[in-house]
Formats: C-alpha cells, structure tokens, sequence
C-alpha cells in the first residue's frame, strides 16, 4: 500500500511507529474505512452490550458490530447470543427497537418469524415452497464467538479468534479494578450521537492522549478545578493486541485521591474481598483511569473531590465525610464511514452501592462526559477539525508526529502483569501501540 510522504518520498506504511508517524490519509479515506470493516471489525472481537442489559430470558437490545447491525439477546435458554440484525429471507433489518422483551423477531416484509434463540419458526405459505424449504439451515446468522468478562458481553465474527481471555490479555487486570470491584455492576441506557469524526480519534484519545488535557480542557486548570496544574504522573501500559490503558497517580489521602476511587464505605470491604492487595494499592493511590480495549471500547474512571462536589476538609487532610465520588464510564466509537461515527456512552455503576451515591456519581459522570457535557463537548470539536481538515489531497499527503517519550522504558515498580512505563511527563506511548496495532490488522 503506497501512500506519499511529507517530504514527497513514498512509503510502504500507513504507521511507522518506530519514528512516530502516522499517515493523514487514515482518517478520512474511503478505501481505508473499507479495509477497516472487513480486516478489523469483521475479526476482532467488539463490545456488544453489558449483561445487565439483558438480564431476563427474551431481554434484548439492538446495537452494531463495525457495519453490521445486532441483537444481543438472552435466549429462552437463558444464553446470550449475538444474532445478525438481518431476515434471512430478503435481507431486511428485522428488528427496529433500541430494547424489549420477546419471545420471537418477525420481519415486517414478507414475515419470517424467528425465535429469540435465532431459529425460524414461521414461514407464511410455506407450502408454496413445495416442501423445499429448509428452515433448519435459515436460522438468523449468530456470531460464533461470544463470552464476557465482569458483565461486558463480547462477539466476534471470525471462529479462529483466540478466547476472549487470551485476547484481552493483561489488560484484564485493570478491567478487574474497574469493573469487578464489587459483585454486581450495572448499566444506564446509552446516550447516543452522531459525529462528522474518524471513529480512531476517540479510541485513541483514550488510549493514551494526556498531553490535550491542559490545552484543550485547560479551564479546569485556570478555574483551580485541576489540582494537578498540568503535571502528569502515573503509568501508561498496552498490550500486543492494542489494549491501553493509563492511570494518573495522586499520594493516597491527597486532595485528589479519595480512598477506594471514590466508592461508598459501604463497599471497602467487597473491594478489598475481591481485588489482590497489589490492585488495592491502585485503587488508593490513583485518581482516574482511562483507556481503550481495541478497536473501539474505552473506558474512563475519575475519582476525586471538591471537582466532583465533595467537600475537602483542610485540617483532617481527607474528604469531610470520609469519602469521594466518582464515575466509571463506557463509550463506543462505531464506525459509520470515513468521516462519520456514532458515540455511544453508557454509566456504570456498582449495583449495590446507595442510591443516593449513585445519583451524585450520575451527575458528574453528565457534567463532564455526557452528550452535553464539559469535557465531551471540547473533544468532538478536536475531532471534527481533524476530519475535515486531512480530507483534501495535499493534507494526506502529510505524516502526523506522535514522537512524545520515544525513548520511554518500562518501570520495574509497576505492581500489575505486563509492562508498564511510569510516566512524569506527557506521553504518545499508548496512541502509538494502537495505531501499531491498527497497521497489522489493515495491512494484513
């Protein structure tokens, strides 16, 4: 795949990570999204829905696998599946709701009728068919990979996808922090928009990009709202697969870091049950986690108070009532074209938690990242100027340099599997592994 570089040479590349540098062309080209749909969405394993989303037999909710659409539905059996939104019989879209209940999906065109398992149970004048018909073989097409991990319902396309243990790897020791700290956690409905944006640019914003913080969210830091003043400190870790994941670290018992993440006291104890000491010791010493599990779910933790509205007590150096607040988010990137995807934002929230914790972590989780939030708003703005400024044939011509902390090594004091860098400064650490990662599935 030839492309021509800035200075006029050309390239066999879209990345070179090994120099930093990404190609424009990859966030706005149609030939480009195309190779994206078949070689990573249609092989890679994607984020369907969260098991508190279904938790009944017929429970279901529609939702995309790169540009195919979904149900993921828990069958009468009481088994999730991931079923091809698509009748067998002309290719019609056949269920249209966001969510529901149902014993059976019934295409609006001619009726084919299917149980909520995927099998076809009902054909109108079946006998024209002259006993040919074989229904066995027209069930709905079923992805033949799906399992979970701490209620994340995953899918994938491709029956050579290794487990989904093997594929998330050790990035599985953060999802363990976040998302199997308590027993039970659960989900709210999903906001949903539309933007004129790469869907790369979000995932890889929360792969790694901390240096836009001070720049493009620097009100929080003009207002006193950062206590950090732009300093960044903490660990950045990936994956072979392209998982990243970074954490921010604060001094336990600091202003920043309110114990146990922010969660109620009500649940230190389930935390300590089923967290190892060393994830503990994470837990208490850092105020926000974020990353993206390849290609297109992050994930976004913030603890903290005073920004959140907890109150600081000075004199006792520790949050007035003892505790923080805090919000765990999902979001996905789905692809829609070249310059166009849909953002998808779910809160989640540990079910056992006090009802009044959770009302409070919902609205800092709306203030900062829901569709009209802060912080949400500054970000897609970045992300349609990219779009629609790398479009035209000079700008892809040009290569974009991600050449922070190059020369980083991994740091003997990281407490968790893998290796991981501990980071004083900015760093373009995690958006280069991801790209890596975008350049071996793309380019085969």
């Amino acid at each position: 795949m030839q492309i021509p570089g800035s200075n006029g040479a050309a390239s066999s590349t879209l990345v070179d990570d090994s120099d930093g540098l990404v190609s424009a062309r990859i966030f706005n080209d149609l030939n480009i999204h195309e190779l994206e749909s078949e070689r990573i969405f249609g092989r890679s394993w994607l984020f369907v829905a969260h098991e508190s989303e279904i938790p009944r037999p017929g429970d279901y909710v529609t939702r995309s696998m790169g540009a195919d659409p979904v149900i993921a539905v828990r069958g009468s059996d009481g088994r999730p599946r991931v079923l091809l939104n698509v009748c067998r019989h002309r290719g019609r879209k056949l269920c249209a709701e966001d969510a529901g209940n149902a014993s059976h999906f019934r295409c609006g065109y001619h009726g084919w009728t299917y149980s909520n398992c995927g099998d076809l149970t009902g054909v109108p004048f079946l006998e024209a068919y002259a006993g040919k018909l074989d229904k066995s073989s027209l069930g709905l097409y079923a992805a033949p990979k799906v399992d979970s991990c701490h209620g994340l319902i995953f899918a994938s396309w491709s029956p050579d996808a290794p487990s989904l243990d093997e594929y998330l790897g050790e990035v599985k020791w953060m999802l363990d922090i976040l998302f199997g700290r308590t027993a039970s956690m659960e989900v709210t409905a999903p906001m949903r928009w539309r933007v004129n944006a790469n869907w790369k640019l979000g995932a890889a914003n929360f792969s790694g990009d901390g240096s836009h913080l001070p720049i493009t969210h620097g009100y929080g830091t003009a207002l006193g709202l950062d206590a950090s003043r732009g300093r960044r400190e903490g660990y950045v870790l990936h994956t072979a697969e392209g998982h990243c994941a970074q954490m921010r670290y604060c001094p336990p018992g600091t202003i920043d870091t309110p114990p146990y993440m922010g969660l109620p006291k009500e649940l230190w104890a389930e935390v300590d049950s089923r967290l190892s000491p060393e994830q503990v010791d994470v837990a208490n010493s850092h105020s926000s986690y974020s990353g993206n599990i390849f290609p297109n779910l992050s994930f976004l933790c913030v603890s903290t108070v005073g920004f959140l509205g907890t109150e600081w007590n000075e004199k006792e150096k520790a949050p007035s009532d003892g505790v923080g607040t805090s919000f765990l988010t999902l979001r996905q990137w789905q692809p829609l074209g070249p310059d166009s995807m849909e953002a998808w934002s779910w809160l989640v929230l540990d079910a056992a938690a006090p009802e009044s914790w959770k009302a409070e972590s919902r609205r800092c989780y709306e203030r900062a990242f829901g569709l009209a939030g802060m912080h949400e708003q500054d970000d897609i703005q970045n992300w349609i100027a990219i779009t629609e400024g790398v479009r035209g044939p000079v700008a892809q011509r040009l290569w974009l340099n991600y050449q922070m902390s190059m020369r980083a090594e991994p740091s003997p004091d990281w407490k968790g599997p893998g290796m991981a860098v501990q980071q004083r400064t900015f760093s373009e650490i995690n958006e280069r592994a991801f790209y890596r990662r975008w350049r071996q599935l793309v380019e085969g």
